[in-house]
C-alpha cells in the first residue's frame, strides 16, 4: 500500500482523534514525512435509553462522525475529502461501578475508531485507484 507512505496524519488534540490515528496507523504504513496530509476532525453523539422498567440497565448509543480531507502539504490543495460515521452501543447496569461503565464506554470508542479507520482507508484507496493501478 504505497499510497499511505506518502500521507502524514494530522489531527485535533483530543482522545477520539488519537484513537482514530492509532487505528489508521495500525492498518496502513502512514509516514510523517509524506507530501500529503490527512486532516481528521471527529465528533461524537451520545444518546441513551432505559432498557428495563426498574431502571436497572441503561443502554447508550454512540455515533462517531469523522470529516477528513487529504491535501498536498505544499500547495494546500485538497485532493480528496469525505465524511464517515459509525455507531455502536454499550450497556451499563445500576450495579456496575463507574469504572466498569467507563471501560465499556472506552471500548466502544475504540471499536468506533477502528471502524471509521477502515472506512477511511477504503475511501482513500478507491479515490486513488487509477493513480496506482498497474
Amino acid at each position: 500500500m504505497k499510497i499511505f507512505k506518502n500521507i502524514d496524519i494530522q489531527k485535533d488534540e483530543n482522545t477520539l482523534a488519537f484513537l482514530i490515528k492509532e487505528a489508521l496507523e495500525g492498518k496502513a504504513p502512514f509516514e510523517e514525512s509524506g507530501q500529503n496530509a490527512l486532516q481528521i476532525t471527529p465528533s461524537i453523539k451520545n444518546s441513551y435509553g432505559v432498557i428495563t422498567k426498574e431502571n436497572e440497565i441503561t443502554r447508550y448509543s454512540v455515533t462517531l462522525d469523522v470529516e477528513y480531507r487529504l491535501y498536498d502539504k505544499k500547495t494546500k490543495k485538497v485532493v480528496f475529502k469525505n465524511k464517515v460515521s459509525a455507531t455502536s452501543d454499550y450497556s451499563a447496569a445500576v450495579t456496575f461501578t463507574g469504572f466498569a461503565t467507563e471501560i465499556a464506554r472506552k471500548d466502544t470508542y475504540e471499536r468506533l475508531a477502528d471502524t471509521v479507520a477502515e472506512k477511511m482507508i477504503t475511501d482513500i484507496l478507491i479515490s486513488n485507484l487509477s493513480e496506482y493501478a498497474p
